[in-house]
Protein backbone atom coordinates (compact mmCIF):
# COMPACT_ATOMS: atom_id res chain seq x y z
CA UNK A 1 0.00 0.00 0.00
CA UNK A 2 1.25 3.52 -1.10
CA UNK A 3 0.74 6.78 0.43
CA UNK A 4 -0.84 8.70 -2.32
CA UNK A 5 -0.99 11.81 -0.28
CA UNK A 6 1.81 14.92 -1.40
CA UNK A 7 4.04 16.66 0.81
CA UNK A 8 2.18 19.59 1.10
CA UNK A 9 -0.90 17.36 2.05
CA UNK A 10 1.08 15.61 4.72
CA UNK A 11 2.61 18.61 6.23
CA UNK A 12 -0.98 20.12 6.62
CA UNK A 13 -2.04 16.80 8.19
CA UNK A 14 1.48 16.91 10.49
CA UNK A 15 0.38 20.97 11.53
CA UNK A 16 -3.00 19.76 12.49
CA UNK A 17 -2.58 16.79 14.80
CA UNK A 18 -1.18 19.09 18.11
CA UNK A 19 -4.43 20.77 18.22
CA UNK A 20 -6.55 17.95 16.75
CA UNK A 21 -5.14 15.31 19.88
CA UNK A 22 -3.15 17.25 21.77
CA UNK A 23 -0.13 15.96 21.17
CA UNK A 24 2.01 18.97 21.42
CA UNK A 25 0.45 20.29 25.06
CA UNK A 26 0.48 16.39 26.45
CA UNK A 27 3.36 14.87 25.43
CA UNK A 28 5.57 16.18 28.52
CA UNK A 29 2.98 14.76 30.94
CA UNK A 30 3.11 11.16 29.26
CA UNK A 31 4.96 9.33 31.83
CA UNK A 32 5.85 4.92 32.13
CA UNK A 33 5.96 3.88 35.43
CA UNK A 34 6.80 0.45 37.50
CA UNK A 35 7.11 -0.78 40.85
CA UNK A 36 7.95 -3.52 42.92
CA UNK A 37 7.73 -4.29 46.20
CA UNK A 38 10.13 -1.72 47.61
CA UNK A 39 10.80 0.54 44.65
CA UNK A 40 9.01 2.75 42.06
CA UNK A 41 10.19 4.57 39.09
CA UNK A 42 8.31 6.75 36.53
CA UNK A 43 10.40 8.20 33.03
CA UNK A 44 9.35 11.20 31.00
CA UNK A 45 8.79 10.42 27.62
CA UNK A 46 12.44 10.59 26.65
CA UNK A 47 13.09 7.63 29.10
CA UNK A 48 14.81 9.85 31.83
CA UNK A 49 13.86 9.09 35.46
CA UNK A 50 11.78 11.77 37.27
CA UNK A 51 9.81 9.94 40.04
CA UNK A 52 11.86 7.43 42.43
CA UNK A 53 10.29 5.83 45.55
CA UNK A 54 12.40 3.51 47.53
CA UNK A 55 10.63 2.16 50.93
CA UNK A 56 12.77 1.47 54.07
CA UNK A 57 12.98 -2.19 52.84
CA UNK A 58 14.40 -1.23 49.83
CA UNK A 59 17.57 0.52 51.43
CA UNK A 60 18.50 -2.95 53.35
CA UNK A 61 18.46 -4.36 49.52
CA UNK A 62 22.58 -2.66 49.44
CA UNK A 63 23.33 -0.45 47.09
CA UNK A 64 24.33 -3.02 44.29
CA UNK A 65 20.76 -5.06 44.55
CA UNK A 66 19.02 -1.82 44.74
CA UNK A 67 20.59 -0.29 41.39
CA UNK A 68 19.84 -3.58 39.71
CA UNK A 69 16.38 -2.94 40.91
CA UNK A 70 16.15 0.41 39.99
CA UNK A 71 17.94 -0.19 36.60
CA UNK A 72 15.24 -3.12 35.76
CA UNK A 73 12.25 -1.13 36.60
CA UNK A 74 13.66 2.09 34.70
CA UNK A 75 13.36 -0.37 31.64
CA UNK A 76 10.09 -1.66 32.64
CA UNK A 77 9.00 1.86 32.48
CA UNK A 78 10.72 3.27 29.46
CA UNK A 79 9.46 0.24 27.39
CA UNK A 80 5.63 1.21 29.06
CA UNK A 81 6.18 5.36 27.93
CA UNK A 82 7.21 3.53 24.51
CA UNK A 83 4.11 1.98 24.31
CA UNK A 84 2.21 5.23 24.89
CA UNK A 85 4.29 7.10 22.51
CA UNK A 86 3.21 4.43 19.81
CA UNK A 87 -0.16 5.01 20.24
CA UNK A 88 0.14 8.66 19.68
CA UNK A 89 2.42 7.75 16.27
CA UNK A 90 -0.99 5.60 14.82
CA UNK A 91 -2.89 8.56 15.75
CA UNK A 92 -0.75 10.70 12.99
CA UNK A 93 0.59 8.59 10.29
CA UNK A 94 -0.57 5.05 8.26
CA UNK A 95 -0.33 2.12 10.28
CA UNK A 96 2.46 0.92 8.06
CA UNK A 97 4.72 2.96 9.77
CA UNK A 98 3.13 2.29 13.41
CA UNK A 99 3.51 -1.40 12.59
CA UNK A 100 7.11 -0.86 11.18
CA UNK A 101 7.89 1.25 14.22
CA UNK A 102 6.66 -1.53 16.40
CA UNK A 103 8.55 -4.31 15.36
CA UNK A 104 11.67 -2.30 15.40
CA UNK A 105 11.27 -1.56 18.82
CA UNK A 106 10.23 -5.17 19.61
CA UNK A 107 7.14 -3.73 21.80
CA UNK A 108 4.17 -6.31 21.07
CA UNK A 109 5.09 -8.30 24.40
CA UNK A 110 5.87 -6.74 28.31
CA UNK A 111 9.49 -7.79 29.19
CA UNK A 112 8.91 -10.80 31.89
CA UNK A 113 10.05 -9.35 35.44
CA UNK A 114 13.18 -10.49 36.41
CA UNK A 115 13.42 -12.27 40.16
CA UNK A 116 13.58 -9.65 42.76
CA UNK A 117 16.81 -9.29 44.15
CA UNK A 118 17.47 -10.78 47.58
CA UNK A 119 18.08 -9.16 50.59
CA UNK A 120 21.84 -8.79 51.59
CA UNK A 121 23.50 -10.27 54.75
CA UNK A 122 23.50 -8.27 57.53
CA UNK A 123 27.01 -6.83 58.45
CA UNK A 124 29.01 -9.33 60.43
CA UNK A 125 30.38 -7.82 63.67
CA UNK A 126 33.94 -7.90 62.45
CA UNK A 127 33.46 -5.36 59.33
CA UNK A 128 34.34 -1.70 59.99
CA UNK A 129 30.70 0.26 59.30
CA UNK A 130 31.22 3.56 57.00
CA UNK A 131 28.02 4.48 57.06
CA UNK A 132 24.46 4.72 58.52
CA UNK A 133 21.37 5.61 57.42
CA UNK A 134 18.61 7.69 59.50
CA UNK A 135 15.22 8.64 58.58
CA UNK A 136 14.42 12.41 57.73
Amino acid sequence: MEDERTIDELIEIAEQIPDRLGLAAGIADVRGRARSEHVAVSVDVQGKLVELEIAEQGIELGPEALAAEIRRLSVEAGNAVLREGLRAVRAGCVPAVADAIEEYLALDEPQPAEAPPTRRPAPSTDEEEFFTLKRA
